[in-house]
């Protein structure tokens, strides 16, 4: 029995203390990086709110309001009154509540002594004042014809006198009366055609400067106006800006390049519009001098313009207040 006994013990010892099971085994030889991931735990996760969805999108800027320029073409004085026939078109093209006032040379027929000049000039600007605005200065934009400058050395100056409120942004020589303006989206750059003893040409140095205004111009549209047309259609075919071919050849050439909007004239008593190369020209040659019978276009007229982010709608009324043309430029 004490054997046994003894057997018995030795047994339970061996079954207590030797090899553990295969399973166990196995589970303790795994890998240390599996086992680390064993969590007796549930870990706190943090998680972002989430984003807001708009509910609805923000408004476009509000479109800028339409706004209006009227354009005036030889208006002409007879002795030191302007003529009735200007004043009838002064009052129709107030009606359109323009906020600039373009006047494209030949507005007076200047005297022969500077005291009448200057009051020709004082009654010239009495007339237009119907037209003019506090909300633009200069509202009344103005540029040398030939009766305005070309029968004396002294009359430039007295038109330049006469215009104060003309920027001072021309080139040198050429201030006040070549200068540019910019008004919402408009850039207006005008030229002077008609300088004293040298008509019909534009010269290098008036070149070079309309060329830096138009390339470095933030505008949408661009209005260049003078006064003598690139290309004449009537009787002054001949004695405008084709005196100089190379020179008008060139001014063209820049105002395609830069996609001028137009380039606005007078010089011949008629209204014409033309795309000549792309590039519009529009006379608008008679708002008080006596119409050119033959050549088409022979009324009394003014141009006005509603500039809108779409483009800008151009009409010629006559005298009468009849519409006698109407287009849009983009």
């Amino acid at each position: 029995m004490k054997y046994f006994l003894i057997t018995l013990f030795a047994l339970g010892w061996l079954i207590g203390c030797g090899d553990p099971p295969p399973e166990t085994a196995r589970a303790s030889q795994q890998p240390s990086a599996i086992l680390a991931l064993v969590s007796t735990s549930t870990p706190s996760i943090s998680t972002p709110e989430p984003t807001a969805t708009p509910t609805s999108v923000p408004p476009s800027p509000t479109p800028k309001p339409p706004w209006h320029f009227v354009v005036l073409g030889d208006t002409r004085t007879a002795g030191l009154d302007p003529p009735e026939i200007m004043g009838q078109i002064v009052e129709l093209a107030r009606t359109q509540q323009p906020v600039v006032t373009l006047t494209v040379g030949d507005l007076i027929n200047a005297m022969d002594d500077q005291a009448s000049v200057r009051e020709q000039w004082q009654r010239w600007r009495a007339a237009m004042a119907p037209l003019g605005t506090q909300a633009t200065t200069p509202w009344m934009l103005v540029t040398p014809g030939n009766h305005d400058v070309q029968g004396h050395s002294w009359a430039t100056t007295l038109m330049a006198e006469a215009f104060p409120e003309l920027p001072d942004n021309g080139p040198e020589g050429l201030k006040p009366l070549t200068y540019r303006v910019d008004y919402q989206d408009v850039r207006f750059i005008s030229i002077q055609t008609e300088l004293f003893d040298d008509s019909h040409r534009l010269g290098n140095i008036q070149l070079a400067w309309l060329e830096d205004q138009l390339r470095n111009n933030p505008n949408r549209y661009t209005i260049v106006f003078g006064h003598d047309p690139a290309f004449p259609v009537g009787p002054h075919v001949g004695s405008a800006l084709d005196v100089y071919p190379a020179e008008r050849d060139a001014f063209w050439a820049l105002l395609k390049q830069y996609q001028v909007t137009a380039y606005i004239c007078g010089h011949e008593h008629l209204y014409n519009r033309q795309n000549i190369d792309g590039v519009l020209q529009l006379i608008v040659g008679t708002s008080g001098s006596f119409p050119y019978p033959g050549f088409g276009g022979d009324f009394y007229h003014y141009l006005a313009a509603e500039v809108t982010p779409n483009g800008i709608s151009m009409a010629v009324y006559d005298n009468h207040g009849q519409e006698r043309d109407r287009f849009v430029v983009p």
